[in-house]
């Protein structure tokens, strides 16, 4: 679906004077104190479709990026107000959505805004993020399956027997789990137990909260070629 924007800005200024500065928080996840402490919502945003190209992410026909947004980029979080709010996602300084969707976005929550799939038809998954804190001495990590014609997956440490997620088809995401901090794990995706990517020398710390995803296409060979990104959540 492709509709046009309307009232479509692209400066910082008229996205503040939309969320009002005291409500457009940083994009700067370090910024970010735990989720009870706010009134606002916070939004991340991510590029996980292979080939779209840069784009812009639209809240509310404002754009809400002020950097290039290309594939696999974090912008971290924004705060937004709580409520219904429509997410679109545009071609980057065009004034046609390649996709929209609402969202209903609670007080004090923490959200990731993922585009997927591929051209001509994006989408925006949205996944509600638990940042709580981890264990004293501990970190917490997620898996998302973010690759539009990979099968079920696996996330695996090198070494380990066990996997610390299985079975996730494409869009689906593991809720958080607590691992052990370290300074160069190498985790694996695995299909059937077969390794099919890895993210080596990885290092998690104390107290972190992060996610790993599975992103680009099995069948290419390029810069869009399937793999493992990890981004940190807080």
């Amino acid at each position: 679906m492709k509709t046009t924007l309307k009232n479509f800005k692209t400066t910082a200024k008229t996205i503040f004077a939309l969320l009002a500065v005291t409500l457009f928080l940083s994009a700067c996840k370090k910024d970010w104190g735990d989720s009870n402490s706010i009134t606002v919502a916070g939004i991340g945003f991510v590029h996980a479709s292979p080939g779209t190209g840069a784009l812009d992410f639209i809240v509310d026909n404002q754009r809400a990026n002020n950097r290039e947004f290309k594939y696999t980029n974090d912008l971290g979080y924004f705060g937004a107000y709580p409520g219904t709010r429509l997410f679109g996602i545009a071609k980057k300084d065009s004034v046609k959505y390649l996709s929209t969707t609402n969202v209903n976005l609670q007080s004090g929550f923490f959200y990731s805004a993922f585009v997927i799939d591929v051209l001509p038809s994006p989408k925006i998954l949205v996944i509600q993020d638990d940042l709580t804190a981890p264990a004293t001495g501990k970190a917490k990590i997620r898996f998302i399956n973010l690759s539009p014609d990979a099968p079920a997956l696996d996330l695996a440490v090198e070494g380990n027997a066990t996997a610390l997620v299985t079975g996730k088809a494409y869009k689906e995401t593991s809720p958080f789990i607590s691992i052990d901090p370290a300074a160069a794990y190498t985790f694996q995706i695995k299909e059937s137990n077969n390794v099919t990517a890895t993210l080596p020398a990885t290092k998690i710390e104390a107290g972190k909260i992060y996610t790993l995803w599975a992103k680009g296409l099995k069948s290419k060979t390029d810069s869009t070629k399937f793999g493992l990104s990890i981004l940190t959540n807080k």
